[in-house]
């Protein structure tokens, strides 16, 4: 693509930001807030077992084990760490000792299959794996066979005797360092480097295409995110408690939670999902700050649980992670009776948000303007040009919060950044004259379900290896309540006798809930494809088209 000719004559700004960035690398925000909190702060509360943090316990766990990891060698960029659980009050314990000690941290989805992790876990090649205890045996047998993990540390207290042998608790862990004392909060120091070049954070994500890729954010990045949680123009200046539901190792989940932490609020934890403990808890706490992926805004707006509990706490509703209809942003609304819903939108790539309906504002289905640090420019993907106000094309980044690149992954980072440094988002969008923006449809090939991306390559990839199959092209069923649902055209061999169910279970003993068919499987003769062997999957979604109307008959 090098032919084209890069023009930025249509740029927009975001405005005037009111908390400056931080220089330093994070840690040392951490330290300083955390320690300045008032005496007896709390940190998290369990939504189920009601069990609680203080702020000051989980600095000082942090630094309990920043030091014993210090003490064992794990320290600096060099080294690699990860953490696999469900949501807990641990989980956020080895994330902030990583920020301490200038190593980097890798979240891996805890539902993953022994399938998927064998990709993902190599992008990073972490030393030190933490995680909950019912994620154990994956990890123990992935050590057996990727040679590099070094230690797996369980968050639990408690190990069965079968799995001794390889893995120790957190506790254990620290104490052998510490000997059973606290470190030295006084005394403690934080790793020094500069924040734009220093990587804190490998976060999964497709990028556009394939497989998952690991975007490499640094402490910069980081610190744009913490300014934007501090920044009146988007958020209130109030201590307060926010739901902890997004996944924590989802980059939504953990930068939010991160930003909530860092700002003194309290974090009302949910390992899972489940309807009544999340409307109780909304209930209970007096949330008054939603933020949401667009299945639970649908969820608000049509579940008639909502109706039995008291929900008058909430004044505002964001969404983010997929766009939200116009018309679902307004059913929260009138339901909840509250005073806005206000979308986001961002990318892992993009350390999240970089558009916002900011407060006391209101545009019906726009994902909001600019935020500060921040600049974009609708391209055209064919000729390189800047549009103007509402001509679609592609939504370009630049700005602090642009991620350093995908982890050891040149080529994956240089298709994503035009020549002249812009992120390519994948996403095809508008803004009008008053600079609201707005997103129309995705260049990408991903699947969105419920905020997760989902790469067809990849389903398509493990279909292909069906004994039955000649031919596959995935796509994305549109579905209300979850965004899409995963759905694959197939081309089965002609003596094969295979149906759409079998299929469906082949690829569900594979891969995690989100990447299941769940949106079915249809037989067809041929794949749509280009000369060169591409599938056309605008030709595809031609075809489910079709086939949903088909269905409706």
């Amino acid at each position: 693509m090098s032919h084209i000719k890069e023009d930025n004559s249509y740029v927009i700004h975001g405005p005037e930001p009111a908390v400056p960035l931080g220089l330093q690398t994070v840690g040392n925000e951490i330290l300083k807030t955390l320690q300045s909190l008032p005496q007896g702060r709390l940190a998290m509360i369990d939504a189920f077992t009601g069990e609680k943090l203080l702020s000051s316990q989980l600095l000082q766990n942090a630094i309990n084990l920043a030091t014993a990891l210090k003490f064992h060698g794990y320290y600096g960029q060099s080294t690699v760490l990860s953490i696999s659980s469900s949501n807990s009050l641990d989980f956020f314990v080895p994330i902030l000792a990583s920020f301490f000690n200038g190593t980097i941290m890798a979240p891996l989805n805890h539902t993953y299959t022994p399938y998927e992790l064998n990709h993902v876990i190599r992008i990073g090649c972490a030393k030190v794996i933490f995680c909950s205890e019912e994620v154990l045996p994956k990890y123990v047998e992935l050590k057996k066979s990727v040679g590099f993990i070094e230690r797996i540390v369980s968050l639990s207290s408690n190990v069965s005797e079968e799995f001794r042998e390889d893995v120790e608790t957190l506790k254990e862990f620290v104490s052998r360092a510490l000997k059973g004392a606290n470190a030295r909060m006084e005394t403690f120091e934080v790793y020094q480097g500069k924040s734009d070049k220093t990587a804190a954070l490998i976060l999964c994500s497709s990028g556009t295409t394939g497989l998952p890729k690991g975007v490499a954010l640094s402490h910069l990045n980081l610190s744009v995110r913490i300014s934007h949680s501090r920044d009146p123009q988007y958020v209130p200046s109030t201590y307060q408690n926010v739901l902890g539901l997004m996944p924590f190792f989802h980059a939504f989940g953990l930068l939010t939670t991160f930003s909530a932490l860092l700002n003194g609020q309290t974090v009302i934890c949910l390992k899972h999902f489940d309807e009544d403990v999340f409307l109780r808890s909304i209930q209970d706490y007096k949330i008054k700050n939603l933020t949401l992926a667009p299945p639970l805004a649908v969820f608000l707006a049509k579940s008639p649980k909502v109706l039995r509990y008291d929900l008058s706490s909430i004044t505002d509703v964001y969404c983010g992670a997929a766009p939200l209809s116009a018309n679902t942003e307004e059913e929260v609304k009138q339901r909840l009776k509250c005073d806005a819903v206000r979308q986001a939108y961002g990318l892992t790539e993009t350390t999240l948000s970089v558009t916002l309906v900011g407060r006391n504002e209101a545009k019906r289905g726009s994902c909001g303007k600019v935020m500060s640090f921040i600049s974009c420019k609708v391209r055209d993907p064919e000729t390189g040009r800047s549009l103007g106000p509402n001509q679609v094309g592609e939504l370009c980044w630049k700005g602090p919060s642009m991620m350093m690149g995908y982890y050891k992954n040149e080529k994956a980072t240089k298709e994503i950044f035009t020549p002249d440094g812009w992120l390519k988002s994948g996403d095809l969008g508008y803004y009008d004259e008053e600079r609201y923006f707005y997103i129309i449809d995705r260049l990408k090939e991903l699947i969105k379900y419920k905020g997760y991306q989902v790469a067809p390559a990849e389903l398509e990839a493990i279909i292909l290896n069906h004994p039955a199959v000649i031919d596959v092209g995935v796509v994305g069923l549109p579905d209300e309540r979850v965004g899409e649902r995963p759905l694959a055209f197939v081309v089965k061999k002609e003596d094969a006798d295979i149906t759409a169910e079998q299929l469906k279970k082949y690829v569900a003993d594979m891969v995690s809930p989100q990447k299941r068919l769940s949106g079915g499987v249809v037989f067809v003769d041929s794949i749509p494809k280009n000369p060169s062997g591409k599938i056309l999957r605008r030709q595809l979604r031609e075809y489910l088209k079709k086939y949903i109307t088909k269905a409706k008959l």
